[in-house]
């Protein structure tokens, strides 16, 4: 058989189920949403899970793309009598993800195999640690994974009975797809495209119709999200949409070009991610799923046929090795959590090749073979549950709504808080804004992001400025939660920063109030599973650290009276904890000599796990004391060493190093370092000045400012 005609053979399909056949995916759906319904978490939890509530309780505009089509759905969930708005938002997640299952087992039985096949691919899905993650939270990934298996499995049904009407459910599936999460189901759409292709002449006949649909689908959409905009709901991650460019610009995410294409990622990265990706698939259906998903993918070549077996390994291949090659994330712990949970529909794809591989003929006789078929099937379920039950048992997670009150209650009477990134923001905002905590406060984001109530656009150099401007004028308490460089001195409190325009200018303080102690200890005894909940955990004992530090240093007494040095001890074990001791403020209080011990200390704790820029941490630090030294050489070295091990210009370590050239009039190594992290890239205005200032005593400046500065390397 010549390629034109493996290409053009049409597999043998099973068709639709009728009547009482429909009763086995909805016996998967009800097997399935109890069992998501019942771990899922009460209230608010980390990752997305805030935004995406409050986008469905106010009906706004969550972060680029803007999954329109999400937010509609989960505004109808939010209406249901029962539980939180948070646990509504999660059980839309639960019902799709069931849903998702109950299409790989229609998938499964229209790819002929039987019964008890079906049930275990569907359900071994179900019950994997990532998807079984995903379908307890506010998430768009489970809405994302129906949408792409109902459009396989229609393409599978028009492949069979060659019905229009088939064809135009699929192109409104498709249409709703991409007014979903729209990068994930353009990557996988091939395949759909691939299952089509020996009926393409048909499919030809009616693109027209079937691509007005489609545009419909996802149009209408996105036309709400614009609209909605400009209604100025009280989550609105840009603000007003008011031009096609500023369209294009969300839709595209052009916005988060810095976060896809990290400016210190390397190959080395990629080949770690997709090491980590290995190792994940290996782990997600235990030992003996994986060798059955082998199994599968060796017999879809020979029961399916080149065509459809290939449909099959493009939906696996997109949304894992592809999109891993064409992201350029930095290899630490956040982005590790955040890119675990892209290859779902991968991971769909094996459930698949599992329910095949239970097909293959080694199980003796007819009804000896459905026998060990069911026992290998349970078995293989029950390994799989037991494996994720305790990470994504959550029914009495509360770590996120902790740690928001505990903010919210740490906070003056009416009171101004700028929150900054999604651990703070998220369920902070969900608290204060939709379960009306503290409603005497009042929250912005200090990028300017999220909140409808901007002080700002979040592209505004000049942000720092306002809110220091803000903080000067207003007769209301302000606190922030990240530090803002907005050159007024603050109190730090572990939980928040408090700014004090009653201190001269440049001071640093330091407090530990009941309520933040309280926290502490729950901090160090809260039982975590999920890997968002464990990463903040650690990103606060870093916090409290540098509060427990600065006691421990400058006040012994009231840090001894105080009972600190119990958790001072158990943070110190963990490397994060042990981060919180390498402030320059505390540092720079001891004597050199002691300083660098520290860093020494903590430079030998961190382990390959930590991200780039903590690593890079104590050789910066360690540069710094050098200089106290005035052992110059030796700084420059370290400050080099720390540029190397995080490439990036968020590296405090490039900005000291650019003012050691500068000083030293090292003209050649200035402007080789300047262009290498700043030239094209847009920078705040107190670094541009910073810049110019510096380049000043390297050579005259032309007065337009910093780019054709940049431009002279000689």
């Amino acid at each position: 058989m010549s390629l034109r005609e493996r290409l053009d053979a049409l597999p043998a399909l099973t068709p639709p189920p009728r009547s009482l056949e429909w009763l086995h995916p909805l016996a998967v759906v009800l097997l399935l949403l109890p069992l998501y319904a019942w771990t899922s978490p009460r209230g608010v939890a980390l990752e997305d899970d805030g935004l995406f509530a409050m986008s469905a309780y106010f009906l706004g505009i969550p972060q680029p793309p803007g999954y329109p089509l999400h937010t509609l759905l989960a505004k109808l969930f939010t209406f249901l009598p029962i539980g939180s708005v948070a646990y509504r938002v999660h059980l839309l997640s639960g019902v799709f993800g069931a849903l998702t299952c109950a299409m790989v087992w229609l998938i499964l039985r229209a790819l002929a195999c039987d019964r008890i096949a079906a049930y275990a691919g569907a359900l071994l899905l179900g019950l994997s640690g990532t998807f079984w993650s995903q379908a307890i939270i506010g998430e768009v990934y489970s809405l994302n994974t129906f949408l792409f298996f109902t459009l396989i499995y229609l393409a599978l049904v028009f492949l069979h009975g060659r019905r229009r009407a088939v064809l135009y459910a699929a192109s409104a599936v498709l249409g709703f797809g991409l007014a979903d999460h729209w990068p994930l189901m353009v990557l996988s759409l091939p395949a759909v495209g691939i299952v089509l292709y020996p009926v393409r002449r048909e499919v030809f006949r009616h693109v027209g119709v079937a691509a007005a649909i489609a545009v419909a689908a996802a149009g209408l959409p996105y036309l709400w999200l614009v609209i909605r905009s400009h209604a100025q709901p009280a989550v609105s991650f840009y603000g007003p949409i008011s031009s096609v460019s500023e369209f294009l610009f969300f839709l595209a995410r052009r916005g988060f070009r810095e976060v896809d294409v990290s400016q210190s990622a390397t190959a080395a990265d990629k080949l770690q991610f997709l090491g980590l990706l290995g190792s994940q698939m290996a782990r997600e259906y235990t030992l003996p799923g994986i060798l059955l998903v082998a199994a599968g993918l060796a017999q879809s070549w020979r029961r399916l046929g080149l065509i459809l077996s290939g449909a099959l390994v493009w939906a696996w291949v997109a949304s894992s090795l592809l999109l891993t090659l064409l992201l350029s994330f930095d290899f630490d712990p956040v982005m590790r959590t955040v890119i675990r949970v892209y290859p779902l529909i991968p991971f769909g794809v094996m459930a698949i090749w599992v329910g095949l591989g239970l097909g293959l003929p080694w199980f003796g006789g007819n009804r000896v073979r459905a026998g060990a078929k069911a026992l290998v099937a349970m078995a293989l379920l029950i390994a799989t549950f037991l494996s994720n039950v305790g990470v994504n048992d959550r029914h009495a997670y509360t770590w996120a709504g902790d740690y928001a009150r505990a903010v919210l209650r740490e906070l003056a009477p009416n009171a101004i808080l700028f929150v900054h990134g999604d651990q703070d923001a998220l369920p902070i905002g969900y608290t204060h804004l939709v379960e009306g905590v503290r409603p005497d406060v009042t929250l912005y984001n200090d990028q300017g992001l999220l909140f409808s109530n901007r002080l700002s656009t979040p592209f505004d150099p000049e942000r720092a400025r306002k809110i220091a401007a803000l903080i000067r004028e207003t007769e209301r308490p302000v606190y922030h939660v990240e530090r803002i460089d907005h050159g007024i001195s603050t109190t730090d409190g572990a939980l928040y920063v408090k700014p004090r325009t009653d201190l001269p200018p440049g001071r640093l303080t330091f407090e530990l109030t009941d309520t933040a102690r309280e926290f502490l200890g729950r901090m160090e005894t809260a039982t975590l599973t999920d890997a968002w909940s464990i990463h903040h955990r650690e990103v606060l004992r870093r916090r409290f650290m540098e509060v427990l530090a600065y006691f421990r240093i400058h006040e012994p007494a009231v840090f001894a009276r105080a009972g600190l040095q119990a958790p001072y001890e158990q943070m110190e074990k963990s490397p994060y904890g042990q981060l919180g001791l390498l402030t320059s403020y505390n540092l720079s209080a001891m004597p050199p000599a002691d300083a660098l011990e520290i860093v020494d200390r903590v430079d030998t704790a961190l382990g390959g796990d930590a991200s780039k820029a903590d690593r890079a941490r104590p050789p910066y630090m360690r540069g710094l004391q050098f200089f106290r030294l005035s052992r110059d050489a030796e700084a420059a070295d370290s400050l080099r060493r720390s540029v190397e091990i995080y490439p990036n210009r968020k590296n405090p370590a490039v900005m000291r190093l650019l003012e050691y050239y500068a000083e030293r009039g090292v003209r050649q190594a200035f402007f080789d370092l300047g262009n290498r992290f700043y030239l094209g890239r847009s920078v705040d205005r107190q670094t541009q000045e910073k810049l110019v200032r510096l380049g000043a005593r390297v050579q005259s400046l032309p007065a337009d400012g910093l780019r054709p500065f940049l431009l002279q390397t000689r």
